[in-house]
């Protein structure tokens, strides 16, 4: 059975959490976002779990979550950005609903994720290294049912994207 859930994949800095917040309020759902779910069952912040145990033990916790979302019907999630580029995880999340690639210019997406946070997949790498990342992941992203494209917009205009690509292709009344 197909869940109903709309799960947010994409770059750090593409606007996962801030559009996915502001989604779930239009339309009247729970908001549900990956890397607080494991903030909350480790007791400690995601660059201290890179930190301490990392960034295998991590994506293992990710991996756990995968399992736990199966359990949610109706939600709006928003995935950390590497989530579902391992194992098989893309299936999985397009199981439990309309998976929504956030997608942007590679440049807004770098600042937005610099300006926001501690991410430990950014820290020491360098320009290059952080596009051969995202082209790494793209592959992944491209396997979502529906791409909205963030450049240069801002989170409102993203979100009446996203119900409007929803209301398109699955009839929600959003």
């Amino acid at each position: 059975m197909r869940r109903d859930n709309v799960i947010l994949v994409g770059f750090m800095g593409a606007g996962k959490s801030v559009c996915g917040r502001l989604l779930a309020r239009r339309l009247g759902r729970c908001f549900v976002e990956t890397d607080d779910i494991i903030v909350a069952s480790e007791g400690r912040s995601i660059p201290e779990i890179f930190r301490e145990a990392g960034e295998a033990r991590f994506r293992q916790l990710e991996g756990d979550v995968v399992e736990a979302l199966k359990l949610k019907s109706g939600e709006v999630i928003a995935t950390g950005g590497g989530m579902p580029c391992r194992d098989g995880r893309m299936e999985l999340l397009r199981e439990l609903g309309t998976v929504v690639w956030l997608d942007g210019d590679l440049g807004e997406l770098y600042a937005r994720a610099s300006r926001v946070g501690h991410r430990p997949m950014l820290e020491g790498r360098s320009m290059a290294e952080i596009e051969e990342l995202y082209r790494s992941r793209q592959l992944s992203y491209r396997r979502a049912h529906i791409t909205i494209d963030t450049t240069g917009i801002g989170a409102d205009q993203v979100v009446a994207r996203i119900l409007s690509a929803l209301r398109e292709a699955h009839d929600i009344r959003a």
